[in-house]
């Protein structure tokens, strides 16, 4: 069987690393565990083994988390890595070990939750960040091993999963009307590809309906979801949003990068321009003014999709129920009254 001093040659990492890879550490980024713990699985490194390295004894079996690999690397990441955390750390506290994979619908992939499965005691599976794949979920449900899907981006939800997710509606219903009550009208947004950002634009539509507001297509401005994508589109469409006294930026990044394309320009913020992010992620803290923004509760996401799993599994049912958290609005510095 293959030593950690060989995985952390083939891994280009240190033995350190390794060990703490194979224990989930959150001290190591999710990329890294993800790629020492698929290596190990290759090399004949059983997951058996791992458990037995783990802080946590792992009496009740192990529950595999797979990632969407198309979010992997993407900006998302950073919510992701929180995200996933916390998944860990509530499938520990239930007496579980946790392995990590990915899933690109690739064979390789594919292959290899098959190992993971057939190998290391599963008792039930986290997909997280994932959209619908027809062949992983038919080789799921055939095992009648219970999965659920936390934060799922196909639209519209097939009634037979069971999903925990966000309910992005509202939190772009939050962020808009957070913004109208401080006395803004002209509300600018940045939104994104996928069914969460479409959702989230409903919701700002939606507030500024209810509030007697036009919804103007010049002011929801599609953009990727680098810094770099925020920054150079709100320099690009600064001439249909000068106008604007207010702007929802559909993750914290773009909200960051908002803020100091305007305080590089002369603007002040809150002063001036008020912003409101999405997501919750701690960079936001980081940034100044610091961002106000809406939270996806991460802690009571992980809590209830870790708690409904486990029914799932105590109870060896595979019944499906769509389960949807409410986001939170949560106060900083970067808005305020409309001058």
């Amino acid at each position: 069987m293959i030593t950690t001093q060989e995985l952390a040659r083939l891994a280009g990492v240190s033995q350190s690393t390794v060990s703490r890879s194979l224990q989930n550490s959150s001290r190591i980024s999710l990329e890294t565990r993800i790629k020492v713990q698929e290596l190990a699985a290759q090399h004949g490194y059983t997951i058996k083994k791992r458990a037995g390295i783990s802080n946590i004894s792992g009496n009740n079996g192990g529950i595999a988390i797979i990632l969407g690999a198309d979010k992997m690397h993407s900006p998302l990441d950073l919510y992701l890595e929180y995200l996933s955390n916390e998944v860990i750390r509530q499938i520990e506290k239930q007496n579980y070990y946790c392995v990590i994979s990915s899933y690109d619908a690739s064979d390789h992939s594919f292959n290899y939750i098959q190992s993971i499965i057939e190998t290391a005691d599963i008792k039930g599976i986290v997909i997280i960040n994932g959209n619908y794949h027809s062949a992983l979920e038919d080789y799921l449900s055939h095992l009648n091993i219970p999965h659920i899907y936390t934060q799922y981006f196909s639209r519209p939800m097939k009634k037979s999963l069971n999903i925990i997710d966000v309910d992005h509606f509202t939190g772009g219903f939050i962020a808009t009307n957070h913004l109208l009550a401080l006395g803004h009208q002209r509300i600018g947004t940045f939104t994104s590809a996928g069914s969460d950002f479409k959702e989230r634009t409903e919701g700002y539509c939606t507030a500024l309906v209810n509030n007697n507001l036009e919804c103007n297509p010049d002011w929801i401005i599609q953009t990727g979801l680098t810094y770099d994508d925020g920054y150079q589109n709100m320099q690009s469409s600064w001439n249909q949003l000068c106008d604007c006294t207010a702007f929802f930026a559909q993750t914290d990044i773009l909200g960051i990068a908002i803020i100091n394309y305007l305080t590089d320009h002369g603007y002040k913020v809150p002063q001036q321009y008020s912003v409101i992010g999405f997501d919750g992620i701690p960079e936001g803290n980081y940034c100044r003014p610091r961002l106000t923004t809406v939270i996806q509760p991460v802690l009571k996401i992980a809590e209830r999709s870790i708690e409904h799993l486990t029914y799932l599994i105590k109870q060896k049912s595979t019944s499906a129920a769509h389960l949807f958290v409410q986001p939170e609005l949560y106060l900083r510095n970067s808005t305020s009254h409309v001058k």
